[in-house]
């Protein structure tokens, strides 16, 4: 099983999620393997028969995220949201202030495509990455289009900006994502556990507000060499310690499974 839809399928157990939203559905291959009661998938250009997908609560829009939107289509409110669109900083995060929108206290977000896998993959487009990458005396001929864009500078709008909300980042070779959550499910999960020492979240969390203001006022400057210096931003965390974490937060929702 694909790695991302092992991830998504295992936080939806969790928070027993029943709507979900994904921004950047193209092949539908996570999509198509999900079953929630309400799915909307979101892609300006679907690579499959849409007819074949569409029904018992599954609901493609062929258009942009921000067209989706701006039409206001979809629910209310989602519980689990995929964001795998267009790999820019500026898109991702415009999707990702949208779909905030959209969440409530028990909602998950995870973002793809926030770490690069070198230099050539963390540029702006995927044309100026495959040239850079050409043009490298040591490439060596793999993963010529490997391509992540620059989606890792939203991690310093998160830091900064959203303080309600909680984010820990995947690591490993199979897949590199940002789980967000909202702060005030901490606070009710130490409401349960009164009698227990509190010793979550289980990561370190990168608390250096300064330092990431100073680089807003020159946003082009957190590029790969910045990123790969300053990892400490993406607050790494297991897959499995994380979903172990969920397990505490989420404890009210599996009753409810």
């Amino acid at each position: 099983m694909d790695w991302s839809i092992r991830r998504l399928k295992l936080i939806q157990q969790i928070i027993n999620a029943k709507r979900y939203l994904e921004i950047g559905v193209q092949a539908g291959t996570t999509f198509r393997s999900l079953k929630l009661d309400h799915m909307d998938g979101v892609d300006p250009r679907f690579l499959f028969d849409v007819n074949q997908v569409v029904g018992e609560g599954r609901h493609l829009h062929e258009m942009t995220s921000d067209q989706f939107f701006l039409k206001n289509l979809g629910v209310e409110k989602y519980d689990l949201v995929f964001i795998d669109g267009l790999h820019t900083y500026d898109q991702t995060y415009r999707d990702f202030c949208n779909v905030s929108l959209r969440l409530h206290s028990r909602s998950v977000v995870v973002v793809d495509d926030v770490l690069p896998c070198d230099q050539h993959s963390a540029l702006r487009t995927q044309d100026e990455c495959i040239a850079s990458r050409t043009a490298d005396a040591n490439f060596d001929g793999k993963n010529l289009r490997a391509w992540h864009g620059d989606v890792f500078r939203l991690l310093v709008f998160l830091n900064l900006f959203h303080t309600s909300l909680c984010y820990a980042t995947v690591p490993g070779d199979e897949g590199v994502q940002t789980v967000i959550w909202s702060r005030a499910l901490e606070v009710e999960a130490r409401m349960r556990q009164q009698q227990e020492p509190w010793t979550h979240p289980p990561f370190s969390v990168f608390d250096r507000p300064q330092l990431l203001l100073k680089k807003m006022w020159n946003l082009k400057s957190v590029d790969y060499g910045w990123i790969m210096k300053h990892k400490k931003l993406y607050n790494f965390c297991s897959e499995s310690i994380l979903l172990d974490y969920f397990n505490v937060l989420f404890a009210d929702a599996q009753s409810r499974n």
